[in-house]
């Protein structure tokens, strides 16, 4: 026992507190700007403290110590490197300067204006800080929705009422869809076959778009709620439709379901496939794409971004990650039966379901 209490081991559990300040820092540090700023001083360059401040619209004479506060919190997490500079006004002191990672590279814009930050900040809001808060109900309590508890509505039905919500919530998904689907399209080839392909909880059309870019033989249709099709930019070669997949989803030769069905109950996800099935066509294919928890527990990058992902969609929609076979099983009791799994990279699965009608019970 005395063994288990070394100084060593309380101060690594003490680490477990790190979670919330390193992401509130993080969220800071996005919200002025620092990685940008450094990224605009050039490849593998490297800023002080002072010399980042001096490019935030600030009077606050305390800016630049409390940003090398920030930065140096980073920099011990591997979120920024670190080198040493001479002092500009001394070349005998040095001062610690600051450089991206791979990391954060992630969350300057790229060239399309594409990054991961509007996700950091929406997984760093108060309303879902809160609903983690919560946490522990699911376990006490029958049928506890976290977000419903600390808000008294769904995160779906509060995103209606705060548009500003709802707009960095359909930015984020549509850049982490960027991100992400950018490599199922490399890898799955799939859609090559497709002559009409409708994206069910599409957002605001940016997976169809490049569905579309890549394969422009495809009639893309980008389905979702009538408030956030209304926010979708127009593509060439898709049309955005409004509805709820909850209610009917309208006629399609192809379906596609992206990061969806992870939102939601097994009762709700049976309820979108059962409507997927009856807007296929006999032969009709269904293109599931999920983060996928693998059979047997691993302790990776990929898994332990699925699991931190679950516990994400058990606080706010109340849905879950799932495993292929959860999947396919989902599936089957609606009535479709041939499966098929496509591996992508880090966790990401492509499932197709394919319809045929005699096989439904």
């Amino acid at each position: 026992m005395e063994n288990q209490r070394s100084l060593e081991n309380i101060i690594s559990a003490r680490s477990l507190i790190n979670f919330i300040p390193i992401q509130m820092t993080l969220k800071a540090a996005i919200e002025l700007n620092v990685f940008s700023i450094i990224a605009k001083s050039g490849p593998a360059s490297h800023l002080t403290a002072k010399e980042i401040a001096s490019q935030i619209p600030t009077s606050n004479p305390n800016a630049a110590g409390n940003l090398e506060r920030i930065l140096r919190l980073l920099a011990a997490h591997s979120l920024l490197s670190t080198t040493l500079k001479p002092c500009p006004n001394d070349e005998t002191l040095q001062e610690r300067a600051y450089g991206l990672t791979n990391e954060t590279l992630c969350l300057v814009p790229d060239e399309n204006g594409v990054s991961l930050a509007p996700f950091i900040i929406l997984n760093s809001e108060l309303e879902i800080v809160k609903s983690l808060y919560m946490l522990k109900d699911t376990v006490l309590e029958p049928d506890c929705l976290p977000f419903c508890k600390a808000h008294g509505i769904t995160i779906y039905e509060y995103m209606s009422k705060k548009p500003e919500m709802s707009q960095l919530f359909n930015k984020s998904m549509a850049e982490i869809s960027n991100l992400n689907f950018s490599e199922v399209l490399k890898v799955y080839k799939g859609f090559e076959e497709v002559k009409e392909l409708m994206d069910v909880g599409g957002g605001i059309g940016t997976s169809m778009s490049k569905v579309v870019s890549m394969y422009p033989h495809i009639h893309g249709i980008n389905f979702d709620l009538p408030n956030v099709v209304a926010q979708a930019p127009t593509y060439q070669g898709v049309n955005h439709v409004g509805g709820n997949m909850f209610e009917t989803i309208p006629d399609a030769q192809s379906i596609m379901l992206k990061w969806v069905l992870h939102n939601w109950g097994d009762d709700q996800c049976k309820k979108v496939l059962r409507n997927c099935w009856e807007a296929l066509p006999k032969s009709g294919k269904l293109i599931v794409v999920e983060f996928a928890i693998p059979e047997e527990f691993e302790r990776t990058k990929a898994v332990l971004n699925i699991v931190t992902l679950d516990i994400t969609m058990m606080a706010c929609p109340g849905g879950k990650e799932r495993t292929t076979t959860e999947f396919a099983n989902l599936a089957k009791h609606v009535g479709f039966v041939e499966t098929k799994f496509f591996p992508i990279s880090y966790g990401i699965y492509v499932l197709e379901f394919l319809k045929i009608e005699e096989a439904r019970d």
